[in-house]
């Protein structure tokens, strides 16, 4: 019956997507984060919803011309992502032999890109563009909703292990980390109080989705949001309150062992499964060292013949005396799965696009401030942005996650804000 109702529930989502080149690229959104599979148990789960919709929106982009094609790569961020995308292409071209997900992550990226390189044109509007962050961060939480009721009806005892669209338990909680920011960023802009109390509502089960995953990089990300809104943004008592409020829930919920795990943290040089993620680290740099413009190919670390021949290969200097184990294993680090996947040109190319986000964070509040208050929405929506990606960096330092398409839109919408308000400058100065 669930089956049925989501196939009806797509078919007229697909009826207005061929009419509405926006919702077309909503829906290609909201299909390509949803994870569809892990609530449909029959056929509907084997449609390839996202190539649906995607597949609606380019013909309507096409035909409509609502895009303009020679303005694809205007802007800093659109020509970091295509060459992005054009190097993660070359890079799977040139890859080690047999390497099982090379081709599948290279596409992911490229259709990734094409999604982050049409957002300037759709979302031309204040109203698009809230409209889009309320899809995004609905899509987003959904799951971690329904593990937090979970959690909470557990008393503490419910354990969620990850999904299949985002991963194991850390990825999931990274997720989870990411999309929390802006679920509170549709709570404080909303003037509707059942909408606000909705969203504040879920967010608090997003929280507790979080301790649910015992996840210490989610752990971690939650920090990382905390300190964000306490320093850098102008929700600083709100950052207060998210730091008492996770000290309460994690006192009161806090499973038997969660304390112990999260201590682990401190003696990380002493953790088996910490010393095997360096060991990673310095099979990754061995690759990048022997191949840096190119890399090994994504995945290539977890290929067990690419281990063997550079577990003992030339890495770098501070991996010297790191025993490693004859077996492949996640890069555990974006950082250093962008530089063993795709050299040390991929991983410059990576940072200066995630440094260029935070740039076009500055550049917004400094627009903000020109325009006035009309333009505060923009501004608190950018914060929220910023401690999404920030959330990021922190729990992707120990995760394989560099390739999710959530962080890339966050970076594209920075950009799309940054546009939009430049616009608003101008006409102000006619």
């Amino acid at each position: 019956m669930r089956d049925l109702l989501f196939l009806a529930f797509v078919v007229v989502c697909a009826g207005y997507a061929t009419r509405n080149t926006l919702s077309a690229y909503f829906m290609w959104s909201w299909t390509g984060l949803l994870s569809i599979t892990t609530y449909l148990y029959g056929s509907a789960a084997g449609y390839p919803y996202v190539a649906i919709f995607a597949a609606i929106t380019l013909v309507r982009v096409l035909v409509t011309k609502e895009v303009v094609l020679d303005r694809l790569f205007d802007g800093v961020t659109a020509k970091l992502l295509a060459l992005f995308a054009g190097h993660a292409l070359l890079v799977a071209i040139f890859a080690y032999p047999d390497l099982s997900r090379n081709w599948e992550l290279a596409t992911n990226i490229l259709k990734t890109v094409l999604f982050c390189l049409l957002m300037p044109f759709l979302l031309s509007t204040r109203t698009r563009i809230q409209a889009f962050v309320l899809v995004f961060a609905s899509v987003l939480v959904f799951s971690g909703m329904i593990d937090g009721l979970k959690f909470l009806s557990s008393g503490g005892g419910h354990l969620a292990p990850g999904i299949a669209k985002y991963g194991d338990n850390n990825h999931y909680a990274s997720i989870l980390c990411m999309g929390l920011p802006l679920c509170i960023y549709v709570a404080t802009q909303t003037k509707s109080q059942w909408v606000k109390l909705g969203f504040l509502a879920v967010s608090f089960l997003v929280i507790l989705a979080v301790l649910a995953t015992r996840s210490r990089g989610g752990f971690a990300g939650l920090l990382a949001i905390a300190l964000w809104l306490i320093v850098l943004s102008d929700r600083k008592i709100l950052g207060v309150l998210l730091v008492a409020a996770g000290g309460v829930l994690i006192l009161y919920f806090a499973p038997d062992g969660w304390a112990d795990r999260m201590n682990t943290i401190e003696s990380a040089d002493q953790d088996a499964s910490f010393m095997g993620r360096v060991g990673a680290w310095k099979v990754s740099s061995a690759i990048a060292i022997a191949n840096p413009v190119f890399g090994g190919g994504f995945r290539a670390v977890q290929a067990l013949p690419v281990w063997l021949q550079f577990q003992d290969a030339t890495s770098l200097p501070f991996f010297s005396n790191i025993a490693t184990i004859g077996k492949g294993k996640a890069a555990h680090s974006i950082w250093f799965e962008v530089l063993g996947d795709m050299g040390f040109v991929g991983l410059i190319i990576f940072v200066t696009l995630i440094g260029n986000a935070f740039v076009n964070l500055l550049s917004i509040k400094a627009l903000v401030r020109q325009i006035g208050a009309s333009a505060q929405w923009a501004g608190s929506l950018a914060n929220m942005l910023g401690a999404s990606l920030f959330a990021f960096v922190v729990t992707g330092s120990l995760l394989s996650s560099a390739y999710f398409e959530m962080n890339y839109s966050v970076i594209a919408l920075l950009a799309v804000l940054k546009l939009y308000l430049t616009k608003q400058v101008d006409a102000l100065r006619r």
